[in-house]
């Protein structure tokens, strides 16, 4: 059983992962000063495991071993960050972290330096920064530039470090000047990585990966 490592959610909640066998964790909430404190309702939690890919693991919720526990099974084998949300009242706060005693892993990096989030059938995005406020993603099929898709079609988040509680911040998705590649903004001058969604045909594809600093 791995040591806790509290996450701040919001309002004063803090949520502490703890590895259970080798396919579940317990999410361990709390509140400082509050004996006995109770896990939100299982509708309102969702937690992903995250591998060393980025690839992203949605995990099933169930009771846990207490009432103030709660239970996340699926693919955590692997695994090295995780993504918890919980619903607070008419909305929500989303946190992306480390897991306890987890390794770090290196940015992979793409064809002009920037670090490459690798997709099914080929497809790569390279996040380059432009300025404070932007990156550029640059799409790539078998390692070779390509146009890039409708700004529609990614949703490109920044995660922050751990003094900004891992808060995942939305970006504004624009086209280039060319049209070749996508600009995202937003508050991501201390973001250590990236979580990006691809919209195809078939459906989503998401990937979170660590960013190389500007």
């Amino acid at each position: 059983m791995s040591q806790p490592n509290s996450i701040h959610i919001g309002h004063g909640q803090m949520v502490d992962i703890v590895t259970i066998g080798t396919d579940a964790w317990e999410l361990v909430f709390s509140e400082a000063g509050v004996a006995d404190y109770k896990a939100p309702p299982l509708a309102e939690v969702e937690v992903d495991a995250i591998d060393g890919s980025g690839r992203i693991h949605p995990l099933a919720i169930s009771s846990g071993s207490s009432g103030s526990r709660v239970r996340a099974s699926g693919h955590v084998a692997g695994a090295y960050r995780a993504r918890v949300r919980v619903v607070h009242g008419d909305h929500f706060h989303t946190r992306e972290s480390p897991l306890p005693g987890a390794s770090a892993v290196a940015p992979a990096r793409g064809p002009s330096g920037g670090a490459l989030a690798t997709f099914d059938d080929g497809l790569g995005i390279e996040v380059s920064w432009v300025d404070s406020t932007r990156w550029q993603l640059t799409f790539l099929r078998d390692g070779k530039p390509v146009s890039a898709p409708a700004s529609t079609s990614v949703i490109a988040q920044a995660v922050g470090p751990r003094a900004e509680d891992y808060q995942i911040r939305n970006l504004a998705t624009e086209p280039s000047p060319t049209g070749e590649t996508l600009i995202v903004g937003g508050k991501i001058k201390d973001a250590t990585f990236a979580r990006l969604t691809l919209k195809t045909a078939t459906g989503e594809q998401i990937r979170s990966i660590p960013i190389i600093p500007a």
